[in-house]
């Protein structure tokens, strides 16, 4: 993938992913799985480090695959490129927005984009289940591994809402449980 292919994919990320980070994820896999540049196994792995590592997962993603396949110039131009409509439209829209900011059909339409956002969001957490829990992208895998991914699953989601830990510190467990049991 040279730079402007790069620049490319990722500005039309930028431009229409609502939603955040997890929302560009439906994206990417569409511009970067489904075209070939990147394997699904190595696409579920950078979503994995992208969570795992400071900063929007969008954000990281553009950086990581910018990094692998340019270097630093790679990261810092596939970072500018996402980030770049966000700019320019909040931008725009600030200006725009704030003589009708009391319109209460714009203010209809963002409450409509909300839940648009969360499917979006649920679909891209469904595709990450079926391939990075399931497996049933590469093959279907019944027994200890997919019971030990399931138990780190649900373990973390119990941590998280039930006990409110650190979703830091569910992913260290999760990476504990990965090295010793798979």
């Amino acid at each position: 993938m040279g730079y402007l292919t790069l620049c490319i994919i990722f500005f039309k990320v930028g431009l229409f992913t609502i939603g955040g980070g997890l929302a560009s994820l439906g994206l990417l896999n569409e511009y970067l799985v489904k075209p070939g540049f990147l394997n699904a196994d190595m696409f579920y792995n950078m979503v994995a480090i992208s969570q795992s590592t400071p900063g929007p997962i969008g954000v990281n993603m553009a950086t990581y695959i910018g990094f692998e396949y340019h270097g630093i110039p790679g990261a810092v131009a596939a970072t500018l490129s996402l980030v770049l409509p966000s700019f320019i439209i909040i931008t725009i829209i600030a200006y725009v927005l704030s003589g009708f900011k009391d319109n209460r059909f714009l203010i209809a339409a963002f409450k409509g984009f909300r839940p648009a956002a969360i499917g979006i969001i649920l679909s891209v957490a469904y595709l990450i289940v079926i391939n990075s829990v399931l497996d049933l992208d590469v093959q279907l895998v019944w027994g200890e591994e997919l019971l030990v991914k399931l138990f780190v699953c649900v373990l973390t989601v119990v941590l998280t809402l039930r006990f409110k830990l650190n979703p830091i510190l569910c992913i260290i467990i999760g990476g504990i449980f990965g090295g010793i049991f798979l």
